[in-house]
């Protein structure tokens, strides 16, 4: 270079045309499964041509501005020659804070798939951790859980011995039950299966539903509600549902969510949730597997 040239006025060599003709494994969108299976994939030496049609990631575990997803839903809404058979129709989209979201485009984010919350011992951020997504995702700590009570007031869920001494909505004997219940849960846990002791939980209370068990053992309908709804996130009415959370089940949820508490020294509460979105999971692992030499596509077309 002479002194009257400058580097911007240098000749850009032209990127290295990219032309495979084979690949180990092809997948086609960026859902969360097909997301893990291509980092996973890429991270063991195979090559991999990962397809996607839509302009963001996740699929229907996407989190979208409030612009993108009104050309989402607009875009899956007519028939076309391409796609007759459309994924949504007869859409409509009210915005009633349409300057504020002008103004913050960035600052609203929708989860397509519902906001999900993590455990933070659970087997999806051991896997984060372990493959290296981990890297690429920013996690917000849930600090605090609350769940309406039968009067429809908000409750504070108690997620530790002490919280259990602070919370002023519990009285003496609610407090007394719920800490001879969680003491014989952690005795169970703790044995180990050949050992006989009157503090394992027998067979029988295993095997039946999670609400009668604790019927059984004399906890009030509010810390009912609070351990099979805010504890071990039951998702239907155990009351009335045919889908009926066990025993053994609650007291497995119950063990991950005492695990999680505390497990990471920034996260105070049982749950993490990503900063960004749940979009953000299937978007960690697309990169991690682009790390590892995944080839990633876009194309337009109907699915």
């Amino acid at each position: 270079m002479t002194g009257n040239e400058s580097e911007s006025e240098l000749p850009v060599p032209p990127y290295p045309p990219i032309e495979p003709t084979a690949f180990d494994l092809i997948v086609i969108g960026t859902g969360l499964p097909e997301s893990v299976i291509s980092a996973a994939a890429s991270a063991s030496g195979k090559s991999v041509l990962h397809l996607d049609p839509n302009p963001f990631y996740g699929s229907h575990f996407s989190s979208l501005s409030i612009a993108d997803l009104t050309h989402f839903l607009n875009s899956h809404s007519t028939p076309s020659s391409v796609c007759p058979d459309p994924l949504y129709s007869d859409v409509e989209i009210s915005n009633y804070a349409s300057r504020l979201l002008s103004q913050h485009p960035r600052n609203f984010n929708l989860d397509v798939s519902g906001p999900r919350v993590l455990f933070c011992a659970d087997h999806a951020v051991d896997l984060m951790l372990k493959s290296g997504a981990s890297h690429y995702l920013e996690f917000k700590s849930i600090d605090a859980t609350f769940m309406l009570d039968a009067d429809a007031k908000l409750c504070s869920v108690p997620d530790s011995r002490a919280a259990i001494f602070k919370d002023k909505s519990l009285g003496l004997m609610e407090k007394n039950q719920l800490m001879r219940f969680f003491k014989l849960v952690q005795g169970h846990l703790s044995l180990d299966e050949s050992e006989e002791n009157d503090v394992r939980i027998s067979e029988e209370d295993l095997d039946s539903p999670f609400a009668d068990f604790l019927t059984k053992m004399k906890l009030s309908h509010k810390i009912k509600s609070i351990v099979l709804y805010a504890i071990a996130m039951a998702d239907y009415d155990q009351e009335v549902s045919e889908y009926v959370l066990k025993t053994r089940d609650g007291i497995n949820r119950l063990a991950l969510y005492n695990s999680s508490i505390g497990r990471f020294q920034n996260a105070l509460g049982a749950l993490i949730y990503p900063i960004y979105g749940q979009g953000e999971l299937p978007q960690a692992f697309c990169r991690r597997a682009a790390v590892k030499g995944c080839l990633y596509v876009r194309f337009c077309g109907c699915r």
